[in-house]
């Protein structure tokens, strides 16, 4: 069954291509190959795991993908007389320029922070019982303790994880400036590479591998309107994009391996397993959630899926409000067990099938509603906007990331500095005095709201 899951989502993705406009970036194309790409790797290990699918299932997620899909097409009817109305124009006459100072600031300023950043994680490691020189490898550790879920470990500072932010948002504003210049004037601007590789040891030392895949779609899907746009969205270009796009998974398997290989020396010869955990692993799992109903809904509304709302809300009413943070089960199959069962299970589990299709229908309308707007402009910040709401669309195939991490105190820490960011080096509305004062002052403020 799970071919005929295989076979169903590959027609979804070509009708979804052709209705909106033979456009390989459209959300619900994007959404859909996700699903496509973590279907195709549970066929090649549902054996393995002795694992099964059902039509049921098969059902729930092709029609979920068609409420997102539809979403999308309601907002193209509305805005269709504007698209075809509005050719895309280059806006600016100039690669965006960046003053040396600058980056030697920033050098240094980063160098500083992932110093910290580095004493944070042995300390975090070190509570998990990492001993220096000891077998435990110090990652493997701070990943315990990082992961944990039951107080036992303090966790991050907050200026770690404020200092993680800042980095994060310079490197993903520093990719949007070094893609419009070589895209648009074929300006080589390495030093704008140098941002993105000091956030690298940023990732690492956070023992997590997601940051990577958030990165390089980010990079994928900017750069992929860029240079679209260059052709005013010829879709004779597909082609190059889905090169690109193969481009970037292959990046991306690297570092995944790169970055396992540092917590463990066995991540190498297991490397197929691990991707095959973590990319297909979450099929047969919701498969195994609708055949094992019912689930509690829990006492909170919506408690399994608005964790950035919860946490938002306990900052405000912190007696009041509880913090929220509730993974789903485990689910044992062959000598492999995880809890991730894609964004489906969760909006099933807390709102029902009417809400899933209710939920699925809002981020297809949002996300075609967003891209429609940057998609014809350069040089905006609504673009690199879109480029850091990116997560759910990549890994809905795998977890719930809207709720989670777009309606959330955190993306709205993100924004506002990148707002900032993008004030100061592109449309040079701040001064140097005036940006330092606002990010720490932003700082400030985000420590004493949490401490309340």
């Amino acid at each position: 069954m799970i071919y005929v899951l295989l076979f169903l989502l590959i027609e979804l993705l070509l009708f979804f291509y052709f209705l909106f406009d033979r456009n390989i970036l459209s959300p619900s194309v994007i959404a859909t190959g996700m699903f496509a790409i973590s279907s195709f790797v549970a066929s090649l290990y549902m054996h393995k795991w002795h694992a099964t699918i059902s039509m049921h299932t098969i059902l729930i997620i092709t029609t979920s993908l068609l409420a997102m899909g539809v979403g999308e097409f309601i907002v193209h009817c509305m805005q269709y007389k504007r698209i075809q109305s509005t050719p895309f124009t280059k806006i600016e006459k100039s690669p965006i320029s960046l003053k040396r100072k600058y980056i030697i600031v920033f050098l240094f300023f980063s160098l500083i922070l992932l110093f910290i950043y580095y004493k944070d994680t042995v300390r975090i490691a070190t509570e998990a019982g990492y001993k220096k020189g000891g077998s435990v490898l110090m990652l493997w550790s701070a990943r315990v303790a990082t992961i944990n879920e039951d107080g036992k470990f303090s966790g991050r500072s907050r200026f770690a994880k404020y200092s993680f932010t800042v980095i994060k948002n310079f490197a993903y504003l520093f990719s949007y400036i070094y893609l419009y210049n070589r895209i648009y004037f074929r300006e080589k601007s390495f030093i704008c590479l140098l941002p993105i590789f000091m956030f690298v040891p940023f990732i690492i030392l956070s023992t997590g591998r997601t940051e990577f895949i958030y990165l390089i779609a980010f990079l994928t899907v900017i750069g992929s309107i860029f240079f679209m746009q260059c052709h005013n969205w010829n879709p004779m270009q597909t082609f190059k994009i889905i090169r690109i796009g193969f481009i970037g998974f292959l990046c991306f398997l690297l570092l995944f391996i790169f970055v396992g290989a540092l917590k463990s020396s066995t991540i190498i010869s297991k490397a197929g397993d691990t991707l095959a955990f973590y990319s297909g692993l979450s099929i047969p799992s919701l498969d195994y959630y609708f055949e094992h109903q019912p689930y509690p809904r829990g006492e909170l509304f919506g408690e399994h899926t608005l964790f950035g709302i919860y946490g938002i809300l306990h900052r405000m009413f912190p007696d009041t409000i509880p913090s929220l943070f509730i993974p789903a089960e485990m689910v044992n199959f062959y000598h492999v067990r995880g809890n991730v069962y894609t964004a489906l299970r969760r909006y099933h589990q807390d709102f029902g099938y009417l809400g899933l299709y209710l939920i699925m229908f809002f981020i297809g309308f949002l996300y075609s509603f967003l891209f429609l707007k940057v998609n014809r402009t350069a040089k905006r910040h609504g673009l690199l906007f879109y480029g850091l709401i990116l997560p759910p669309l990549v890994e809905m195939s795998i977890e719930e990331r809207f709720f989670m991490l777009i309606v959330s105190y955190q993306a709205l820490q993100n924004f506002v500095i990148s707002w900032l960011l993008f004030r100061f080096f592109i449309d040079r509305h701040i001064d140097d005095a005036k940006l330092y004062r606002l990010l720490f002052q932003f700082k400030s403020g985000t420590e004493s709201w949490g401490q309340q």
